[in-house]
C-alpha cells in the first residue's frame, strides 16, 4: 500500500511503499495517485506492473523462506523454540500437509518410499 503525505493545499506532495509519520494510506489504484504519478514523470502502468508480479511471486516467495527456515533448523543454525508461537505452529501445520499429501501419493503408488522422504525433510521442534 502507497503512503502519501498531502501538503496545506490537501494535494499529494510525497509518495511512498513505508509508512512515515503522518502519511495516509491509498490503495495503489487511487485516482490521485495516479494523477500525482502521471503528473511527475512516472508512469503509473510501470508501478501497477510491479506490484501484481510481487502479488505474482508471493507463493513462491513463501515456500522459499520456508525451505530457508527448514534448512536453518536442520543445521541447527536456529531452534524452532526460537521462533514465535504462530510461526511454529504454521511450519507444523504446513509440514503435517506436506506429509499428508506424500502418503497420499505413497498409497496411490502402493509404496510407503516418500513417505520417510518428507518425514526426513520436515523439522520437529
Amino acid at each position: 500500500m502507497p503512503y502519501v503525505l498531502r501538503n496545506e493545499q490537501g494535494q499529494i506532495s510525497k509518495v511512498s511503499s513505508f509508512q512515515m509519520p503522518g502519511a495516509e494510506g491509498l490503495p495503489a489504484d487511487h485516482p490521485e495517485l495516479l494523477a500525482f504519478l502521471s503528473g511527475n514523470g512516472v508512469n503509473p502502468d510501470m508501478v501497477e506492473g510491479a506490484i501484481k508480479e510481487l502479488r505474482r511471486t508471493d507463493n513462491e516467495m513463501s515456500r522459499a523462506i520456508e525451505d530457508l527456515i527448514t534448512a536453518l533448523l536442520k543445521k541447527n543454525v536456529l531452534k524452532m523454540s526460537d521462533l514465535p508461537k504462530a510461526v511454529q505452529d504454521r511450519i507444523a501445520f504446513r509440514i503435517s500437509l506436506r506429509m499428508q499429501i506424500q502418503q497420499a501419493y505413497d498409497r496411490a503408488s502402493g509404496s510407503s518410499s516418500g513417505l520417510a522422504a518428507a518425514v526426513n525433510h520436515s523439522v520437529r521442534a
